[in-house]
């Protein structure tokens, strides 16, 4: 018996905008679906859309279906313009997001595939750097662990150092146009030698919240270092 467009269900199939959807509202492949905003809800953390323009709704259209961990941006509204992920898809004009939501009415709301390497898995038992299981959070983790080892390369990266008489107290990589921090390396010293440092690399979303830390701490035989230990803090 043939399959027919009734036999398939979305959730089954990944198709090609899904696995190469960056999970961002600025790539226009990654966004399937674009509604009108009716409101929000502060309390409930409530998202409530009008059909789309197809008379389909949310939760069971057939053609564009939300799904748990979409992401939905509000732009136009009176006060919760911004990207939330979905949580739950209670109606099929509905939603409810795992942020906190102001309460508001109006806007535009672009549904927005997660990143195609979300839907990936890992196998992690045959290295040390992550034990995750999802190839978007593999990647990240990978990513970061690279950054703790070494220097932000590339164009848009300043670099400063601060400095306590003659020693280096910190150095500082930052995104050159919007000046937020991506790595800093904190040194403290005794009897003028490295006793320790703080390697620390930052969200790019705000560049204070700290996604990677790892401390070093030196062992010393005279003024020869003769080992590190080295420890992941986050």
């Amino acid at each position: 018996m043939a399959l027919t467009k009734a036999d398939l269900r979305d959730v089954d199939v990944l198709d090609a905008y899904e696995l190469k959807a960056d999970g961002r509202s600025i790539t226009a492949y990654s966004i399937y679906l674009t509604t009108t905003g009716v409101s929000t809800t502060s309390g409930t953390q409530t998202v409530v859309s009008a059909l789309a323009a197809d008379g389909e709704g949310l939760l069971f259209s057939s053609d564009h279906p939300v799904e748990a961990g979409d992401s939905v941006v509000i732009v136009g509204s009176t006060a919760a313009d911004g990207t939330y992920t979905v949580a739950t898809i209670p109606t099929d004009t509905s939603v409810t997001v795992v942020e906190a939501i102001p309460t508001s009415t109006g806007g535009t709301l672009s549904w927005v595939y997660p990143p195609g390497a979300s839907r990936m898995g890992f196998k992690p038992t045959q290295q040390n750097v992550t034990t995750s299981n999802l190839g978007q959070q593999v990647l990240t983790d990978l990513a970061n662990h690279e950054l703790l080892d070494n220097e932000p390369v590339g164009t848009g990266i300043t670099y400063t150092v601060t400095r306590v008489g003659s020693s280096v107290s910190q150095e500082k990589w930052a995104n050159t146009g919007s000046a937020l921090t991506v790595k800093t390396i904190d040194y403290t010293y005794m009897s003028g030698k490295v006793t320790t440092e703080v390697r620390k690399v930052f969200s790019p979303a705000d560049g204070t919240t700290v996604i990677a830390q790892a401390t070093l701490t030196y062992s010393y035989s005279g003024s020869n270092v003769t080992g590190a230990v080295i420890v992941r803090n986050v």
